[in-house]
């Protein structure tokens, strides 16, 4: 009860903003028509046929991101993370791609890769994957030694040892790093949107900024604001059941 009160609370300046808004405003303003015109132009986009597919692009491309950024970083992430060599030799070429900015990946990349779901998913993919690499990268030298010592002495096998030694005691990294790539992952999806595969809510919004019809791009933005809103809670729930018994949740 006391978190969700918190919740409640941190919804307050939002809805006082709005109300101000709401109250010093008109129907008739181009750039910033009051809160309740959103309800209908949120309503005529559903009627349109254009909301729910171009939603379901959208997230359709972040979640089949989302799964290879957990896949792809938490394995190579242990693996490089094991390997010192290979870290070493690999780290310039980490360094170099994680520090360019996604806004300027997504034009070069869908350029590279055409416009496609399958090129939007990549774009993504190699965009927001670094924190996950890196934190796994970071949890693997954090890791006691006396672990894997411990696995070695319980005649644990390779397989044992990964699924009830080393991803248990990597979790906690690998979870901080997630939490960071879905954050950055819902931008770049939406940015993928607006210049490349052009089929999700980012191209809508677009269309309805050229159109001049700006409660219709308010309505998109709210709804993309409670979409990244409602994610951020799922990813902390999630994050909160699965480190409920990790010794770091016990302090």
């Amino acid at each position: 009860m006391k978190t969700f009160g918190l919740w409640l609370l941190g919804l307050v300046p939002l809805a006082l903003g709005l109300a101000i808004w709401q109250i010093t405003t008109t129907e008739s303003s181009v750039s910033f028509p009051p809160p309740t015109t959103w309800w209908d132009a949120a309503r005529d986009l559903v009627n349109s046929g254009d909301l729910w597919p171009a939603l379901k692009t959208t997230m359709t491309t972040f979640l089949v991101s989302m799964l290879f950024v957990t896949v792809l970083g938490v394995g190579c992430g242990v693996v490089i993370g094991f390997l010192p060599p290979l870290e070493r030799a690999l780290t310039p070429l980490i360094d170099f791609f994680r520090t360019l900015p996604p806004p300027v990946l997504v034009p070069v990349l869908t350029l590279l890769l055409g416009i496609t779901m399958k090129a939007g998913v990549v774009i993504v993919v190699l965009s927001v994957i670094w924190p996950v690499l890196l934190n796994t990268i970071g949890a693997v030298h954090a890791m006691p030694a006396t672990r894997r010592e411990a696995a070695r002495v319980l005649g644990l096998g390779k397989a044992e040892t990964l699924a009830k030694v080393t991803l248990p005691s990597l979790l906690p990294g690998i979870v901080v790093g997630l939490r960071t790539a879905l954050s950055i992952g819902l931008v770049v999806t939406l940015l993928v949107d607006m210049i490349g595969s052009g089929g999700g809510i980012g191209r809508l919004l677009v269309i309805r900024q050229q159109l001049f019809e700006s409660a219709s791009v308010w309505a998109l933005l709210f709804i993309i604001g409670v979409l990244g809103y409602s994610l951020n809670l799922i990813v902390q729930g999630s994050a909160t059941f699965l480190l409920r018994r990790h010794p770091s949740a016990q302090h």
